[in-house]
C-alpha cells in the first residue's frame, strides 16, 4: 500500500519528504513485526542483538565497547542489557585478567541454545518480507546503504 493511503495524506511537498515519512512509517512497521517475535522468547530486539554479537565471537569474550560499537541501535544501554541477560543466565561478565579495567562478556550454553531456537523460527519472521522478490530485496538493501553513505 502506498504511504499516502496508509497515513491518509493526499500528497507530499516533495519526494524527499515522502521518502522520510515512508522510512519512518516502515521502520515502525518492521518493529511491530519484531517486537512480538522476540517477546515469545523473553527477549527484546536489543538483547537479541547482544546475544548475536557474542555468538559471533564465541568462545572469545567481547568487551562492552565492542558490543556498543556493533549494536544496531547505538543508543542502547549496554550495561543494562548485559545485566538483564546475566539475570536470565544467557551471558557472563568477568574482569579481564590482563587488563582489570576491561570487562569481558561471554555467551553461555543457555544463551547459545536460545539462539538456536530463535534461528529455527526466523524463517517464519522473514516470510513477512517476501512481498519483495530476492532481487528487489537486494536493490532496497543497496539503496538503504547508499542513503546512509
Amino acid at each position: 500500500m502506498r504511504i499516502e493511503d496508509e497515513i491518509k495524506q493526499k500528497d507530499f511537498k516533495d519526494d524527499y519528504r515522502r521518502l522520510l515519512v515512508n522510512l519512518l512509517f516502515t521502520n515502525n512497521w518492521v518493529n511491530q513485526q519484531l517486537l512480538p517475535f522476540f517477546k515469545n522468547f523473553g527477549l527484546t530486539q536489543q538483547q537479541h542483538n547482544v546475544l548475536s554479537i557474542l555468538r559471533g565471537q564465541h568462545p572469545a569474550p567481547v568487551c562492552f565497547g565492542d558490543i556498543q560499537e556493533r549494536m544496531l541501535d547505538r543508543n542502547s544501554n549496554v550495561t543494562r542489557l548485559i545485566d538483564k541477560l546475566i539475570e536470565k543466565n544467557y551471558v557472563t561478565r568477568d574482569i579481564c585478567p590482563s587488563n582489570r579495567r576491561m570487562i569481558e562478556v561471554r555467551i553461555t550454553p543457555t544463551g547459545l541454545q536460545l539462539l538456536e531456537q530463535i534461528d529455527e523460527e526466523l524463517p517464519k519472521l522473514y516470510q513477512r518480507f517476501h512481498s519483495l522478490t530476492k532481487e528487489e530485496a537486494v536493490i532496497v538493501s543497496n539503496m538503504l546503504d547508499k542513503l546512509r553513505s
